[in-house]
Protein backbone atom coordinates (compact mmCIF):
# COMPACT_ATOMS: atom_id res chain seq x y z
CA UNK A 1 0.00 0.00 0.00
CA UNK A 2 2.72 2.81 1.18
CA UNK A 3 4.21 1.56 -2.28
CA UNK A 4 1.49 2.92 -4.59
CA UNK A 5 0.92 5.72 -2.53
CA UNK A 6 4.57 6.76 -3.53
CA UNK A 7 4.11 6.20 -6.61
CA UNK A 8 0.59 7.96 -7.03
CA UNK A 9 2.28 10.97 -5.26
CA UNK A 10 5.03 10.74 -7.99
CA UNK A 11 2.22 10.68 -10.84
CA UNK A 12 0.61 13.94 -9.51
CA UNK A 13 4.09 15.79 -8.85
CA UNK A 14 5.05 15.05 -12.28
CA UNK A 15 1.04 16.04 -13.44
CA UNK A 16 1.19 19.63 -11.65
CA UNK A 17 4.81 20.22 -12.92
CA UNK A 18 3.29 19.69 -16.83
CA UNK A 19 0.67 21.83 -16.18
CA UNK A 20 2.88 24.76 -14.61
CA UNK A 21 4.93 24.53 -17.75
CA UNK A 22 1.91 24.83 -20.26
CA UNK A 23 1.02 27.57 -18.06
CA UNK A 24 4.29 29.32 -18.56
CA UNK A 25 4.31 28.71 -22.14
CA UNK A 26 0.90 30.01 -22.12
CA UNK A 27 1.86 33.23 -20.53
CA UNK A 28 4.67 33.92 -22.70
CA UNK A 29 2.75 33.17 -25.91
CA UNK A 30 1.85 37.12 -26.09
CA UNK A 31 5.06 38.67 -24.93
CA UNK A 32 7.03 41.09 -27.88
CA UNK A 33 10.94 41.24 -28.07
CA UNK A 34 12.07 42.46 -24.95
CA UNK A 35 13.11 38.69 -24.38
CA UNK A 36 16.86 38.80 -25.41
CA UNK A 37 16.40 36.42 -28.02
CA UNK A 38 16.32 37.53 -31.60
CA UNK A 39 13.26 36.43 -32.43
CA UNK A 40 12.18 34.59 -36.19
CA UNK A 41 9.00 37.67 -37.23
CA UNK A 42 7.82 35.03 -39.43
CA UNK A 43 7.14 32.34 -36.67
CA UNK A 44 7.38 34.57 -33.32
CA UNK A 45 10.30 31.83 -31.97
CA UNK A 46 13.14 32.52 -31.13
CA UNK A 47 16.02 32.56 -34.61
CA UNK A 48 17.69 29.65 -33.28
CA UNK A 49 14.46 27.44 -33.06
CA UNK A 50 12.17 25.92 -35.99
CA UNK A 51 8.88 26.46 -36.13
CA UNK A 52 8.54 23.14 -34.00
CA UNK A 53 9.98 24.85 -31.09
CA UNK A 54 12.85 22.77 -31.76
CA UNK A 55 16.47 24.14 -30.98
CA UNK A 56 18.96 25.22 -34.54
CA UNK A 57 20.51 21.98 -34.56
CA UNK A 58 23.53 23.68 -35.81
CA UNK A 59 23.84 25.85 -32.75
CA UNK A 60 25.82 23.95 -30.81
CA UNK A 61 28.19 22.54 -33.53
CA UNK A 62 31.99 24.05 -33.71
CA UNK A 63 32.00 26.98 -36.53
CA UNK A 64 34.34 24.66 -38.94
CA UNK A 65 34.18 25.40 -42.56
CA UNK A 66 36.67 23.41 -45.39
CA UNK A 67 36.48 25.51 -48.95
CA UNK A 68 38.06 24.22 -52.38
CA UNK A 69 40.87 26.94 -53.87
CA UNK A 70 42.68 27.04 -56.97
CA UNK A 71 46.52 26.34 -56.63
CA UNK A 72 47.83 28.20 -59.48
CA UNK A 73 51.56 28.27 -57.71
CA UNK A 74 51.59 31.74 -56.61
CA UNK A 75 52.43 31.09 -52.81
CA UNK A 76 55.81 31.82 -52.33
CA UNK A 77 57.46 29.26 -49.78
CA UNK A 78 58.31 32.28 -47.05
CA UNK A 79 54.74 32.67 -47.49
CA UNK A 80 53.80 29.08 -46.77
CA UNK A 81 51.09 27.10 -48.45
CA UNK A 82 47.75 27.48 -49.87
CA UNK A 83 46.74 25.85 -47.13
CA UNK A 84 48.41 27.78 -44.41
CA UNK A 85 49.31 31.38 -44.97
CA UNK A 86 48.76 35.24 -43.28
CA UNK A 87 45.23 35.07 -45.31
CA UNK A 88 44.09 32.05 -43.82
CA UNK A 89 45.28 32.95 -40.17
CA UNK A 90 43.31 36.21 -40.86
CA UNK A 91 40.39 34.76 -42.45
CA UNK A 92 40.09 33.00 -39.06
CA UNK A 93 40.31 35.49 -36.98
CA UNK A 94 38.02 37.98 -38.51
CA UNK A 95 35.51 35.72 -39.36
CA UNK A 96 35.32 33.71 -35.78
CA UNK A 97 35.21 30.42 -38.36
CA UNK A 98 37.60 27.90 -38.38
CA UNK A 99 38.46 27.02 -41.82
CA UNK A 100 40.43 24.60 -43.89
CA UNK A 101 41.60 25.55 -47.34
CA UNK A 102 41.19 22.71 -49.42
CA UNK A 103 43.64 23.40 -52.91
CA UNK A 104 43.25 21.65 -56.03
CA UNK A 105 45.39 22.59 -59.46
CA UNK A 106 43.90 25.34 -61.16
CA UNK A 107 44.11 23.75 -65.00
CA UNK A 108 43.12 20.06 -63.59
CA UNK A 109 40.82 21.66 -61.07
CA UNK A 110 37.66 19.71 -62.10
CA UNK A 111 39.48 16.40 -62.19
CA UNK A 112 41.15 17.27 -58.83
CA UNK A 113 37.43 18.05 -57.27
CA UNK A 114 36.20 14.46 -58.89
CA UNK A 115 38.90 12.37 -57.27
CA UNK A 116 37.75 14.55 -54.14
CA UNK A 117 34.05 13.72 -54.28
CA UNK A 118 34.68 10.16 -55.24
CA UNK A 119 36.73 9.73 -52.12
CA UNK A 120 34.36 10.85 -49.81
CA UNK A 121 36.91 13.92 -49.11
CA UNK A 122 35.36 16.55 -50.67
CA UNK A 123 35.33 20.05 -48.70
CA UNK A 124 32.42 21.52 -47.25
CA UNK A 125 32.13 24.08 -49.91
CA UNK A 126 33.12 23.23 -53.59
CA UNK A 127 33.36 26.47 -55.89
CA UNK A 128 33.74 26.74 -59.87
CA UNK A 129 33.85 29.12 -62.32
CA UNK A 130 31.92 26.43 -64.89
CA UNK A 131 28.27 26.65 -64.66
CA UNK A 132 27.49 23.23 -66.69
CA UNK A 133 30.31 21.38 -63.87
CA UNK A 134 27.79 22.53 -61.38
CA UNK A 135 24.96 21.09 -63.14
CA UNK A 136 26.81 17.83 -63.18
CA UNK A 137 27.31 17.89 -59.55
CA UNK A 138 23.41 18.71 -58.85
CA UNK A 139 23.00 15.76 -61.62
CA UNK A 140 25.46 13.50 -59.47
CA UNK A 141 23.52 14.59 -55.82
CA UNK A 142 27.10 15.64 -54.41
CA UNK A 143 26.11 18.72 -53.98
CA UNK A 144 22.65 20.29 -52.21
CA UNK A 145 20.03 22.80 -52.57
CA UNK A 146 21.34 26.03 -50.67
CA UNK A 147 18.25 28.69 -50.86
CA UNK A 148 16.43 27.62 -47.17
CA UNK A 149 20.23 28.21 -45.71
CA UNK A 150 20.36 31.78 -47.40
CA UNK A 151 16.92 32.62 -46.54
CA UNK A 152 17.32 31.09 -42.63
CA UNK A 153 20.54 32.22 -42.02
CA UNK A 154 21.62 34.96 -44.36
CA UNK A 155 21.20 38.51 -44.46
CA UNK A 156 24.12 40.03 -46.34
CA UNK A 157 24.32 37.61 -49.14
CA UNK A 158 20.41 37.38 -49.13
CA UNK A 159 20.12 41.31 -49.90
CA UNK A 160 22.57 41.21 -52.23
CA UNK A 161 20.55 38.38 -54.30
CA UNK A 162 17.40 40.99 -53.94
CA UNK A 163 19.39 43.45 -55.33
CA UNK A 164 20.69 41.58 -58.58
CA UNK A 165 17.64 39.02 -59.20
CA UNK A 166 19.06 38.97 -62.88
CA UNK A 167 21.49 36.29 -60.79
CA UNK A 168 18.81 33.32 -59.90
CA UNK A 169 18.90 31.87 -63.79
CA UNK A 170 22.10 31.14 -63.03
CA UNK A 171 22.29 29.49 -59.42
CA UNK A 172 18.90 27.94 -60.37
CA UNK A 173 18.64 24.19 -61.17
CA UNK A 174 16.23 22.20 -61.48
CA UNK A 175 13.45 24.75 -59.72
CA UNK A 176 15.93 25.09 -56.61
CA UNK A 177 19.12 27.60 -55.61
CA UNK A 178 22.39 25.50 -55.71
CA UNK A 179 24.55 27.86 -55.70
CA UNK A 180 25.69 31.57 -54.29
CA UNK A 181 27.40 33.85 -57.18
CA UNK A 182 28.30 37.13 -57.47
CA UNK A 183 28.57 39.47 -60.42
CA UNK A 184 32.34 40.22 -62.09
CA UNK A 185 34.11 43.57 -62.11
CA UNK A 186 34.77 44.77 -65.90
CA UNK A 187 37.88 42.76 -65.15
CA UNK A 188 36.66 39.27 -64.85
CA UNK A 189 34.62 38.96 -67.73
CA UNK A 190 37.49 39.50 -69.97
CA UNK A 191 38.73 35.81 -69.86
CA UNK A 192 41.59 35.54 -72.48
CA UNK A 193 43.46 37.99 -74.44
CA UNK A 194 46.80 37.66 -76.77
CA UNK A 195 49.99 39.91 -76.85
CA UNK A 196 52.79 40.64 -79.32
CA UNK A 197 56.42 41.93 -79.17
CA UNK A 198 55.39 45.24 -81.16
CA UNK A 199 59.59 45.61 -81.43
CA UNK A 200 59.59 42.29 -83.37
CA UNK A 201 57.01 43.26 -85.82
CA UNK A 202 59.18 46.40 -86.25
CA UNK A 203 62.57 44.69 -86.63
CA UNK A 204 60.95 42.61 -89.51
CA UNK A 205 58.84 45.67 -90.43
CA UNK A 206 55.49 43.86 -90.28
CA UNK A 207 52.10 44.69 -88.80
CA UNK A 208 50.26 43.53 -86.31
CA UNK A 209 48.08 40.39 -87.73
CA UNK A 210 44.15 40.92 -88.49
CA UNK A 211 43.44 37.11 -89.66
CA UNK A 212 44.14 33.34 -89.42
CA UNK A 213 46.31 33.62 -92.22
CA UNK A 214 48.61 36.52 -91.41
CA UNK A 215 49.28 35.36 -87.76
CA UNK A 216 50.58 32.13 -89.47
CA UNK A 217 52.84 34.27 -91.65
CA UNK A 218 53.66 36.57 -88.67
CA UNK A 219 54.75 33.49 -86.70
CA UNK A 220 56.68 32.22 -89.50
CA UNK A 221 58.61 35.10 -90.11
CA UNK A 222 59.59 35.30 -86.26
CA UNK A 223 60.90 31.60 -86.50
CA UNK A 224 62.64 32.70 -89.69
CA UNK A 225 64.21 35.71 -87.89
CA UNK A 226 64.97 34.43 -84.43
CA UNK A 227 65.67 30.45 -85.38
CA UNK A 228 66.14 29.89 -80.91
CA UNK A 229 62.76 31.46 -80.15
CA UNK A 230 59.16 30.23 -79.92
CA UNK A 231 57.02 32.12 -81.95
CA UNK A 232 53.41 31.31 -79.83
CA UNK A 233 53.00 30.21 -76.77
CA UNK A 234 50.81 29.75 -73.76
CA UNK A 235 48.78 26.70 -72.20
CA UNK A 236 45.28 27.88 -73.41
CA UNK A 237 46.29 29.04 -76.99
CA UNK A 238 43.45 26.07 -78.21
CA UNK A 239 40.98 28.08 -76.30
CA UNK A 240 41.61 31.08 -78.11
CA UNK A 241 41.60 29.38 -81.40
CA UNK A 242 38.46 28.42 -80.57
CA UNK A 243 36.77 31.42 -79.83
CA UNK A 244 38.08 32.60 -82.56
CA UNK A 245 36.56 30.11 -85.00
CA UNK A 246 33.30 30.35 -82.83
CA UNK A 247 33.31 26.54 -81.79
CA UNK A 248 34.35 26.21 -78.26
CA UNK A 249 34.08 22.57 -77.19
CA UNK A 250 32.15 22.86 -74.11
CA UNK A 251 29.36 25.14 -75.60
CA UNK A 252 26.10 25.24 -77.59
CA UNK A 253 25.60 27.48 -80.69
CA UNK A 254 22.20 27.85 -82.59
CA UNK A 255 22.62 27.63 -86.08
CA UNK A 256 19.78 28.15 -88.23
CA UNK A 257 17.84 28.66 -85.13
CA UNK A 258 18.98 24.72 -83.74
CA UNK A 259 20.87 23.75 -81.10
CA UNK A 260 24.41 22.39 -81.86
CA UNK A 261 27.24 21.54 -79.82
CA UNK A 262 30.49 23.28 -80.25
CA UNK A 263 32.87 20.23 -80.40
CA UNK A 264 30.52 18.70 -82.85
CA UNK A 265 30.78 21.63 -85.17
CA UNK A 266 32.75 22.30 -88.79
CA UNK A 267 34.49 24.83 -87.21
CA UNK A 268 35.05 23.03 -84.37
CA UNK A 269 37.98 20.77 -86.71
CA UNK A 270 39.01 24.19 -88.38
CA UNK A 271 40.16 24.75 -85.37
CA UNK A 272 42.14 21.84 -84.58
CA UNK A 273 43.73 22.01 -88.25
CA UNK A 274 44.76 25.61 -87.05
CA UNK A 275 46.98 23.93 -83.72
CA UNK A 276 48.15 21.14 -85.84
CA UNK A 277 49.40 23.67 -88.49
CA UNK A 278 51.22 25.82 -86.14
CA UNK A 279 52.71 22.49 -84.73
CA UNK A 280 54.25 21.08 -87.67
CA UNK A 281 55.83 24.24 -88.26
CA UNK A 282 57.51 24.34 -85.62
CA UNK A 283 55.71 27.36 -84.48
CA UNK A 284 54.90 26.62 -81.13
CA UNK A 285 56.57 24.73 -78.00
CA UNK A 286 56.43 20.79 -78.25
CA UNK A 287 55.67 20.81 -75.11
CA UNK A 288 52.43 23.04 -74.25
CA UNK A 289 50.20 20.61 -74.34
CA UNK A 290 51.46 18.90 -71.33
CA UNK A 291 52.08 22.20 -69.69
CA UNK A 292 49.05 22.50 -67.65
CA UNK A 293 50.47 24.65 -64.89
CA UNK A 294 51.50 27.37 -67.56
CA UNK A 295 55.15 27.24 -66.35
CA UNK A 296 57.18 27.13 -69.54
CA UNK A 297 55.20 29.58 -72.00
CA UNK A 298 55.64 31.80 -69.07
CA UNK A 299 59.35 31.20 -68.75
CA UNK A 300 59.98 31.48 -72.54
CA UNK A 301 57.62 34.69 -72.76
CA UNK A 302 59.13 36.42 -69.83
CA UNK A 303 62.75 35.64 -70.79
CA UNK A 304 62.00 37.59 -74.34
CA UNK A 305 62.08 33.96 -76.30
CA UNK A 306 58.64 33.90 -77.77
CA UNK A 307 56.74 36.59 -80.26
CA UNK A 308 53.22 36.25 -79.44
CA UNK A 309 51.89 35.23 -75.99
CA UNK A 310 48.11 33.87 -75.65
CA UNK A 311 46.66 33.14 -71.92
CA UNK A 312 44.28 34.67 -69.25
CA UNK A 313 43.66 37.63 -68.30
CA UNK A 314 43.59 38.69 -64.79
CA UNK A 315 44.17 37.52 -61.66
CA UNK A 316 47.85 39.16 -61.62
CA UNK A 317 48.34 36.89 -64.91
CA UNK A 318 48.63 40.19 -67.16
CA UNK A 319 50.66 42.34 -64.94
CA UNK A 320 53.14 39.87 -63.53
CA UNK A 321 53.85 38.34 -66.76
CA UNK A 322 54.19 41.54 -68.64
CA UNK A 323 56.50 43.00 -65.88
CA UNK A 324 59.19 40.08 -65.49
CA UNK A 325 59.60 40.58 -69.61
CA UNK A 326 60.66 44.21 -69.00
CA UNK A 327 62.80 43.71 -66.34
CA UNK A 328 64.19 41.02 -68.23
CA UNK A 329 64.39 42.49 -71.69
CA UNK A 330 63.60 46.08 -71.17
CA UNK A 331 63.73 46.98 -74.56
CA UNK A 332 60.87 44.97 -75.16
CA UNK A 333 57.32 46.59 -76.23
CA UNK A 334 54.59 43.79 -75.73
CA UNK A 335 51.15 45.05 -77.04
CA UNK A 336 47.83 44.07 -76.56
CA UNK A 337 46.85 42.04 -80.11
CA UNK A 338 42.90 42.07 -81.62
CA UNK A 339 41.80 39.13 -81.96
CA UNK A 340 42.00 38.09 -85.46
CA UNK A 341 39.78 36.52 -87.80
CA UNK A 342 39.04 33.80 -89.35
CA UNK A 343 37.13 32.74 -93.27
CA UNK A 344 33.86 32.50 -90.56
CA UNK A 345 34.15 36.03 -89.29
CA UNK A 346 35.51 37.88 -86.51
CA UNK A 347 34.84 36.88 -82.87
CA UNK A 348 36.93 38.06 -80.01
CA UNK A 349 38.39 35.47 -77.28
CA UNK A 350 36.84 33.42 -74.35
CA UNK A 351 34.60 36.58 -72.21
CA UNK A 352 32.89 35.41 -69.29
CA UNK A 353 28.95 35.60 -68.03
CA UNK A 354 28.20 38.01 -65.82
CA UNK A 355 28.60 35.49 -62.64
CA UNK A 356 31.68 35.05 -61.22
CA UNK A 357 32.83 31.98 -59.11
CA UNK A 358 29.29 29.50 -57.92
CA UNK A 359 30.03 28.33 -54.39
CA UNK A 360 28.16 25.38 -53.41
CA UNK A 361 26.93 23.26 -50.48
CA UNK A 362 28.36 19.58 -50.41
CA UNK A 363 25.79 17.72 -49.11
CA UNK A 364 27.83 16.02 -46.73
CA UNK A 365 28.56 18.99 -44.76
CA UNK A 366 27.90 19.14 -41.13
CA UNK A 367 27.29 22.47 -40.68
CA UNK A 368 25.85 24.55 -43.27
CA UNK A 369 25.07 27.33 -41.09
CA UNK A 370 28.31 28.20 -40.35
CA UNK A 371 28.98 28.16 -44.15
CA UNK A 372 26.47 30.66 -44.38
CA UNK A 373 27.74 32.75 -41.78
CA UNK A 374 31.22 32.84 -43.84
CA UNK A 375 29.77 33.55 -46.89
CA UNK A 376 28.27 36.58 -45.31
CA UNK A 377 31.22 37.70 -43.54
CA UNK A 378 33.45 37.51 -47.02
CA UNK A 379 30.74 39.56 -49.13
CA UNK A 380 30.36 41.69 -46.66
CA UNK A 381 33.83 42.88 -44.98
CA UNK A 382 36.38 39.89 -45.79
CA UNK A 383 36.78 40.34 -49.87
CA UNK A 384 38.47 43.80 -50.47
CA UNK A 385 41.25 43.36 -47.68
CA UNK A 386 41.87 39.75 -49.58
CA UNK A 387 42.06 41.50 -53.00
CA UNK A 388 43.83 44.80 -52.00
CA UNK A 389 45.72 43.53 -48.53
CA UNK A 390 45.88 45.09 -46.22
CA UNK A 391 45.28 49.40 -45.91
CA UNK A 392 48.94 51.31 -44.85
CA UNK A 393 50.93 47.78 -45.70
CA UNK A 394 49.63 46.93 -49.34
CA UNK A 395 47.50 49.91 -50.28
CA UNK A 396 45.81 53.25 -49.82
CA UNK A 397 42.80 54.75 -50.37
CA UNK A 398 42.62 57.10 -53.41
CA UNK A 399 38.70 58.10 -53.15
CA UNK A 400 37.04 55.03 -53.54
CA UNK A 401 40.17 52.82 -55.21
CA UNK A 402 42.91 50.79 -53.24
CA UNK A 403 46.26 52.09 -54.47
CA UNK A 404 49.41 49.95 -54.12
CA UNK A 405 52.31 50.91 -52.13
CA UNK A 406 54.61 48.52 -53.21
CA UNK A 407 54.02 46.34 -56.57
CA UNK A 408 56.35 43.31 -55.40
CA UNK A 409 55.68 43.29 -51.89
CA UNK A 410 52.00 43.25 -52.90
CA UNK A 411 52.93 40.73 -55.35
CA UNK A 412 54.47 38.32 -53.49
CA UNK A 413 51.56 39.38 -50.30
CA UNK A 414 48.08 39.26 -51.79
CA UNK A 415 48.25 38.37 -55.29
CA UNK A 416 47.25 34.51 -54.18
CA UNK A 417 44.69 35.70 -51.14
CA UNK A 418 42.41 37.12 -53.97
CA UNK A 419 41.78 32.84 -54.38
CA UNK A 420 40.00 33.28 -51.44
CA UNK A 421 37.36 35.84 -52.19
CA UNK A 422 34.89 33.98 -53.68
CA UNK A 423 32.28 36.39 -52.71
CA UNK A 424 32.89 39.95 -54.04
CA UNK A 425 31.01 43.54 -54.85
CA UNK A 426 33.43 45.15 -57.37
CA UNK A 427 30.36 46.46 -59.28
CA UNK A 428 31.69 49.82 -59.16
CA UNK A 429 34.94 49.06 -60.83
CA UNK A 430 36.11 50.90 -64.26
CA UNK A 431 39.00 49.94 -66.20
CA UNK A 432 40.70 53.12 -65.41
CA UNK A 433 40.76 52.30 -61.78
CA UNK A 434 44.04 50.11 -62.92
CA UNK A 435 45.98 53.26 -63.49
CA UNK A 436 44.44 54.64 -60.35
CA UNK A 437 45.08 51.22 -58.63
CA UNK A 438 48.65 50.40 -59.68
CA UNK A 439 51.91 51.97 -57.41
CA UNK A 440 53.77 54.75 -58.51
CA UNK A 441 56.94 54.03 -60.04
CA UNK A 442 57.23 54.44 -63.92
CA UNK A 443 57.29 50.52 -64.38
CA UNK A 444 54.19 49.73 -62.41
CA UNK A 445 52.58 52.83 -63.95
CA UNK A 446 53.51 51.51 -67.50
CA UNK A 447 51.98 47.91 -66.75
CA UNK A 448 48.97 49.13 -65.51
CA UNK A 449 48.55 51.50 -68.86
CA UNK A 450 49.15 47.57 -70.99
CA UNK A 451 46.45 46.33 -68.91
CA UNK A 452 44.15 48.94 -69.52
CA UNK A 453 45.02 48.86 -73.10
CA UNK A 454 44.68 44.89 -73.60
CA UNK A 455 41.22 45.34 -71.21
CA UNK A 456 39.54 47.27 -74.23
CA UNK A 457 41.13 45.36 -76.87
CA UNK A 458 39.85 41.99 -75.21
CA UNK A 459 36.00 43.50 -75.38
CA UNK A 460 36.64 45.36 -78.43
CA UNK A 461 35.26 42.29 -80.08
CA UNK A 462 32.52 40.16 -78.82
CA UNK A 463 32.87 36.79 -77.83
CA UNK A 464 30.00 34.58 -79.32
CA UNK A 465 28.05 33.28 -76.46
CA UNK A 466 24.62 32.11 -78.42
CA UNK A 467 22.35 31.45 -74.73
CA UNK A 468 23.46 33.44 -71.85
CA UNK A 469 23.75 30.11 -69.80
CA UNK A 470 24.17 26.27 -70.97
CA UNK A 471 21.33 24.24 -70.51
CA UNK A 472 22.35 21.45 -67.78
CA UNK A 473 20.40 18.24 -67.78
CA UNK A 474 21.58 14.67 -67.09
CA UNK A 475 21.93 13.23 -70.48
CA UNK A 476 23.95 16.16 -71.68
CA UNK A 477 26.40 16.06 -68.01
CA UNK A 478 27.07 12.54 -68.10
CA UNK A 479 28.00 12.89 -72.01
CA UNK A 480 30.45 16.20 -71.35
CA UNK A 481 32.36 13.92 -68.41
CA UNK A 482 33.11 11.29 -70.87
CA UNK A 483 33.34 13.72 -74.21
CA UNK A 484 35.58 16.14 -72.66
CA UNK A 485 38.23 13.56 -72.21
CA UNK A 486 38.33 12.23 -75.49
CA UNK A 487 38.21 15.25 -76.68
CA UNK A 488 41.67 16.38 -75.49
CA UNK A 489 42.91 12.55 -76.08
CA UNK A 490 41.66 13.01 -80.13
CA UNK A 491 43.14 16.53 -80.07
CA UNK A 492 46.44 15.41 -79.37
CA UNK A 493 46.63 12.73 -81.17
CA UNK A 494 45.42 14.76 -84.74
CA UNK A 495 47.92 17.16 -83.44
CA UNK A 496 51.13 15.52 -82.64
CA UNK A 497 50.96 12.24 -84.86
CA UNK A 498 51.85 13.51 -88.31
CA UNK A 499 50.16 13.62 -91.73
CA UNK A 500 47.68 10.35 -91.21
CA UNK A 501 45.65 12.74 -88.68
CA UNK A 502 43.66 16.11 -89.87
CA UNK A 503 41.76 18.26 -87.97
CA UNK A 504 38.72 16.69 -90.23
CA UNK A 505 39.86 13.40 -88.81
CA UNK A 506 39.56 14.45 -85.04
CA UNK A 507 36.04 15.58 -86.33
CA UNK A 508 34.61 12.68 -87.47
CA UNK A 509 36.28 10.19 -84.09
CA UNK A 510 34.23 13.46 -81.53
CA UNK A 511 31.23 13.07 -84.04
CA UNK A 512 31.31 9.13 -83.85
CA UNK A 513 32.13 9.14 -80.16
CA UNK A 514 29.17 12.16 -79.73
CA UNK A 515 26.24 9.80 -81.30
CA UNK A 516 27.72 6.95 -79.20
CA UNK A 517 27.02 8.76 -76.02
CA UNK A 518 23.90 9.54 -76.73
CA UNK A 519 24.45 13.06 -78.40
CA UNK A 520 21.52 12.72 -81.22
CA UNK A 521 19.11 12.50 -77.64
CA UNK A 522 20.99 15.07 -75.69
CA UNK A 523 20.45 17.64 -78.90
CA UNK A 524 16.58 17.16 -78.74
CA UNK A 525 16.79 17.62 -75.22
CA UNK A 526 18.22 21.09 -75.67
CA UNK A 527 16.47 22.01 -77.96
CA UNK A 528 13.54 21.35 -76.47
CA UNK A 529 15.05 23.60 -73.40
CA UNK A 530 16.11 26.52 -75.69
CA UNK A 531 12.48 26.72 -77.17
CA UNK A 532 10.92 26.85 -73.66
CA UNK A 533 13.24 29.41 -72.49
CA UNK A 534 14.58 31.60 -75.66
CA UNK A 535 12.09 34.13 -74.59
CA UNK A 536 13.66 34.78 -71.36
CA UNK A 537 17.09 35.34 -72.93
Amino acid sequence: MKQKRIQKGKMLLMLIMIMALLATACSNSGENSSSTNTTNKATDKPANESSTGEKDPYDGMPKKVSISTFDRGAVSSDEGTYEENRWVKWIREQSGIDVTIVPVPRNQAQDALNVLIASKQAPDLLWEYDRTYIGKLVTQGVIQPIGDYIEKYSTTYKKYLEENPDLLPYITFNGEVYAAVTKRAITGIVNHGMWIRQDWLDELKLERPTTVEELVAVAKAMKERYPDSTPIVGHTTFDIYSALYAAMNNQWYVEDGKMVYGATLDRFGEAIELEKQLYDLGLVDREYLTDSNNQRATQLWTTGKAGIYMGQWGLGNTDIITKDLLINVPDAKPEPLEAVATPHGKYGTYQEASPLFYVTFNKDMKNPKAAMEYLDWILEKGWFTLVNGEEGVHHEMVGDVAKRLDPDKFTKEVIYAGEYAVLRDESGFKAENLLVQAASDDLSQRVAKLDMESLDIALKNEFRRDIPYQPSFDEINEIRSTLDTFIRETRANAVTQGDKYTGQWALDQISKEWKRLGGEKAEEIAQKWYEENKASF
